[in-house]
């Protein structure tokens, strides 16, 4: 069975570039889409009256939109087009990202990021296959790194950008408005990317396996379950994190949501180099180590919560401006580290599985973390600091409570690197 190269479909050139441009630039709209909530938080929360519960609660209702929806979608994705769903999903999240900005009150809030969850639920998954399918494995490492660079490119825009809509231009509500517009524009050209349909070796089209039946063929994997478990505590202590670091210094240092935005922007720019250097060395190490990927992954989060430690540092202490800079110094590294892992992760989940599974691999490991990581991580965050006190250390005690969860990832992802190479071998010869 392969994906075959026609003169629709390409492996490397023209084509294959023009994917991944337009996949990344979606990636970071998509990004800025999720990001901006975090930097208007603290003024939003303020003019509707709610509780950080429900704030984290409205958070958790995007990761679980994105967690229910992420698994039919991802099933579209394989037996029907790729692109098609990439374009049409990222004109459904804009929609809901419009709406967003009209908001009343909690429940409507609560709704409209649901929304912008189902809409980009299964975009991850659609742009890692695409862009996996139209490059040779041994590079797919370095293109998913440029891929997923973009997800940092997109957190600096939401934030600087949103912040500062925010400040100047009508408060909260605007940067909602101004973000669908790119969305909807990406969206519409997504429809005019290269795609590909499997084929058997004789030519006959492949036939699709039941949900149910492809479900239990990835989870019969033993990579894909430690990187699954991983994944989850993974995503647990990253948007935890980003949901609400820009608060925590709002809080601490009384400061706008512009110059809060602006900080985690500057710290965010440096983290670019997470995914780029994750890309180079998870092609590196999975050509030298065994499972040198999955590897990777484990130690980079492990020292990215050891950074995220010595960041908060600043909090005991607001009068000590040597360790206020102390603090802020290590802000960068972790963001640098974080980010190393994710492409690591994304080669992994496709190089154990055949062309027909690609979609749902990475849409289950999409399901998996955020069903657990993404809805509970900044609803935990938000409730250690509602039963500690509130404010900028209620907050700091919230993120110590989930860099606890990552090192459990860390762990599971030391435990599936050692699936890695006899997993690839048995996907190849069914292939």
């Amino acid at each position: 069975m392969n994906n075959q190269e026609s003169n629709q479909f390409k492996v490397g050139g023209p084509r294959a570039t023009f994917v991944l441009i337009i996949c990344s630039l979606l990636f970071a709209v998509n990004y800025m889409d999720r990001l901006v909530m975090s930097v208007v938080l603290q003024p939003m929360k303020i003019d509707l009256g709610l509780t950080d519960a429900q704030v984290g609660y409205i958070n958790g209702a995007f990761f679980l939109g994105v967690a229910i929806f992420s698994m039919p979608v991802a099933r579209i994705i394989d037996v029907w087009s790729r692109k098609k769903m990439i374009g049409l999903l990222a004109i459904i999240w804009s929609f809901f990202t419009f709406a967003t900005g009209r908001a009343a009150g909690f429940a409507s809030l609560l709704t409209m990021r649901l929304g912008v969850g189902i809409g980009e639920a299964g975009f991850a998954p659609g742009g890692t296959a695409l862009i996996s399918a139209s490059y040779p494995p041994e590079k797919r490492g370095g293109k998913l790194g440029i891929f997923n660079t973009f997800i940092t490119v997109g957190v600096i825009f939401g934030l600087i950008l949103g912040g500062y809509l925010s400040a100047n231009y009508g408060g909260w509500r605007t940067p909602f408005y101004v973000f669908a517009v790119p969305g909807i524009v990406l969206g519409i050209i997504a429809f005019f990317m290269q795609d590909y349909s499997l084929k058997k070796a004789d030519g006959s089209a492949v036939v699709h396996d039941s949900l149910g039946s492809t479900l239990k063929q990835l989870f019969k994997i033993p990579t894909l379950r430690w990187l699954y478990a991983g994944f989850a505590m993974y995503i647990l202590i990253q948007f935890g994190v980003m949901t609400w670091f820009p608060a925590l210094l709002m809080r601490a240092f009384e400061i706008k949501e512009d110059k809060a935005g602006l900080i985690m922007a500057g710290v965010t720019i440096i983290g670019i180099l997470g995914p780029i250097l994750g890309g180079f060395l998870a092609d590196k190490w999975g050509k030298k180590i065994g499972g040198g990927r999955m590897r990777l992954a484990g130690l980079s989060i492990a020292i990215a919560v050891f950074f995220l430690m010595l960041t908060l540092l600043f909090t005991i202490d607001l009068t000590n401006k040597n360790l206020m800079i102390f603090s802020m110094t290590m802000m960068p590294v972790y963001s640098i580290f974080i980010g190393m892992a994710t492409p690591a992760i994304s080669a992994t989940s496709q190089d154990v599985v055949t062309d027909k599974m690609r979609g749902m691999s990475y849409g289950t490991a999409v399901l998996v973390s955020f069903l657990i990581g993404g809805t509970l991580g900044p609803a935990i965050v938000g409730k250690v600091s509602e039963i500690t006190g509130g404010g900028y250390q209620g907050l700091a005690k919230g993120f110590l409570v989930v860099g606890l969860f990552a090192l459990i990832g860390s762990w599971c992802w030391f435990m599936s690197s050692r699936h890695v190479a006899s997993d690839t071998k048995k996907a190849q010869k069914a292939a």
